[in-house]
């Protein structure tokens, strides 16, 4: 994807100077800040109770673009067209979410690695995650990130081994660059557990080659 893009070091505000599990639990408290609110909450809850997926990830790419700009962001997404390259587009190569940090030194946009990049999927067809997963790794920035969902907890754990093994390690040493690759999995739970019991994070570690829970 052209030449290397900045890793966890150049990622500016809240995440520099983190190290790589930091940073993705940084952009994670972002990301669950907006979901607790009630105008998302509410929405959201039941979106997921309700399996109206279509819904789910409209409301979930605006609390995306919203979490990118808490950290000091601009964040490209379908209805949030950026004008932060000289070419405007709501998706750039083909990504949900494209997170770049604010110009400081002109106006005039200019050609320019992303900070973090982002796939949401609703389909539960594990290949079809997989490749999300995938698509995402291979994007030289600080933070890769995918946003699935499983109608059933009880099916999270077997996708996570899967990924694991299909993607993650098959990949081996390309996502290991220096960015983070993190996992969100929504689900289905009891409404009164909302939020946590509703997305259980994922960071990849390297090191034990395997997803951790970030939380």
């Amino acid at each position: 994807m052209g030449g290397r893009g900045p890793g966890p070091a150049a990622i500016p505000g809240a995440l520099r100077g983190r190290t790589v599990t930091a940073a993705a639990s940084a952009w994670y408290q972002a990301f669950r800040a907006p979901v607790i609110r009630y105008q998302h909450a509410g929405p959201l809850r039941e979106a997921a109770l309700s399996g109206r997926l279509g819904e789910w990830t409209r409301l979930l790419t605006g609390v995306v673009v919203e979490s990118c700009g808490s950290l000091g962001w601009v964040a490209v997404a379908r209805q949030h067209i950026g004008e932060v390259l000289p070419v405007s587009r709501q998706e750039y190569l083909g990504l949900d979410i494209t997170a770049f940090g604010r110009e400081t030194e002109d106006e005039n946009p200019r050609w320019r690695a992303p900070l973090a990049v982002f796939e949401l999927e609703n389909r539960q067809d594990r290949a079809v995650i997989a490749y999300s997963l995938w698509k995402v790794s291979v994007v030289r920035c600080g933070l890769r990130g995918v946003i699935c969902y499983q109608r059933a907890p009880t099916a999270v754990p077997g996708l996570v081994s899967e990924l694991e093994t299909g993607v993650m390690r098959a990949l081996e040493p390309l996502p290991h660059d220096g960015g983070d690759v993190l996992l969100v999995v929504g689900t289905r739970a009891a409404a009164g557990s909302f939020p946590d019991g509703f997305f259980q994070p994922w960071y990849w570690d390297p090191h034990w080659r395997r997803f951790q829970g970030l939380l």
